[in-house]
């Protein structure tokens, strides 16, 4: 082949980064299974009408489309496995008791990167709680996430929250024609809030509180806390005040940001969102409150190749032994039940020629006439 350029944003995995891909894994849908939730595997592929049921705007959903040579349909290759999570929870597991935990691990696909994640391809794995009272499980999983960390050997990380509609509050208390309300939305992206006395100067004072506001949590929530609000934005900040206070006191030694103008880009969460950053300020988890229909529902998610670059955990060492063409399938059974891994040639060697092939494999041990030897 002359050629073996990839497209932009996708890559190989290579024998040693597809183990720890795998382990990375293993230990996420282990320590699941053990917390009770229940491992479900959606298509990477759907019509658009059940693919993103929960978003409005499809014109800004980031996945590839292609046409369903069958029934001439349009379908989507998933961006992003929580929607297929709500899908499955509101129809095939309808029925099932609430609250219902599910967990997942699958491929999917952008059609954009971004600075955060370049890959176009990932790995994504995540868990979510269908049917909730409201703030009712914060706490239980901001708890199950420090378990995944540290099982990663991740010690040192940041959580950030957000209010994914603060802005759509905002908008009722200041009566945001379509216009205006697309403005401060680019304003609050940037960061900047200056122009926007030129729509209210309330707004514009607002907005500024907000800003000073974004920072360590313990260090400016009083910023925001003794700041009188408009009706509807006051009543969402006090909600998430109320729940980020109550995550801070849960867990004192853990460094929490607010970013009141965080701009949440998914378009389906509501109330909280948060993101866990690692001390390189690689993104490793997001997640929050979302609805399905009328239930309320929490859940986080996070893309394996970013978890790789900060786990520190090893991969557990291999004893790989070289075996003639001609060894028995019980002598294999047994290599393998002592913890060989079995390299088996694929034609007849003489001793020398095993030896030589064991080193060529990067074999500890070879196997001549039954019996297990090692490497010089």
């Amino acid at each position: 082949m002359k050629s073996q350029l990839l497209p932009e944003g996708f890559r190989d995995s290579l024998p040693d980064l597809a183990k720890k891909e795998h382990k990375i894994n293993s230990i996420f849908l282990e320590l699941m299974r053990k917390n009770g939730y229940s491992l479900v595997r959606p298509p990477l592929l759907e019509f658009e009408n059940s693919l993103f049921f929960l978003t409005k705007n499809l014109e800004n959903i980031n996945s590839f489309r292609v046409l369903d040579p069958l029934s001439q349909k349009m379908m989507g290759l998933r961006s992003d496995i929580t929607l297929q999570i709500a899908r499955i929870s509101c129809g095939s597991l309808l029925n099932k008791p609430r609250p219902l935990k599910l967990c997942y691990s699958g491929e999917i696909l952008k059609v954009k990167n971004n600075s955060l994640n370049m890959s176009r391809q990932s790995i994504q794995i995540g868990s979510e709680i269908i049917g909730i009272e409201e703030n009712s499980c914060e706490n239980q999983v901001i708890n199950l996430l420090i378990d995944i960390l540290d099982q990663l050997k991740i010690k040192k990380f940041i959580i950030s929250f957000a209010m994914p509609t603060l802005i759509k509050s905002m908008s009722k208390d200041f009566n945001l024609n379509k216009k205006d309300y697309e403005y401060v939305k680019e304003k609050f992206r940037n960061k900047n809030v200056i122009g926007l006395d030129e729509i209210s100067k309330e707004l514009e004072k607002v907005s500024s509180v907000l800003l000073s506001s974004v920072g360590d949590f313990r260090k400016n929530i009083s910023i925001i806390k003794k700041y009188k609000f408009p009706n509807n934005t006051q009543k969402e900040i006090g909600n998430f005040v109320k729940v980020v206070d109550s995550v801070s006191q849960e867990f004192p030694q853990l460094k929490i940001l607010i970013d009141p103008l965080e701009i949440d880009e998914s378009n389906y969460h509501t109330g909280m969102v948060f993101k866990v950053y690692s001390e390189n300020l690689k993104e490793l988890f997001t997640g929050g409150n979302y609805q399905v229909f009328n239930e309320n529902c929490f859940g986080f998610s996070g893309f394996v190749e970013n978890l790789i670059y900060e786990a520190k955990i090893t991969l557990d060492s291999e004893k790989k032994i070289f075996v003639p063409l001609n060894v028995s399938n019980d002598s294999r059974k047994n290599l393998i039940r002592k913890g060989f891994i079995v390299i088996q040639a694929i034609k007849k060697y003489s001793n020398k020629q095993i030896m030589e092939q064991a080193k060529l494999q990067q074999c500890e041990y070879f196997f001549i006439n039954n019996k297990v030897f090692k490497m010089e």
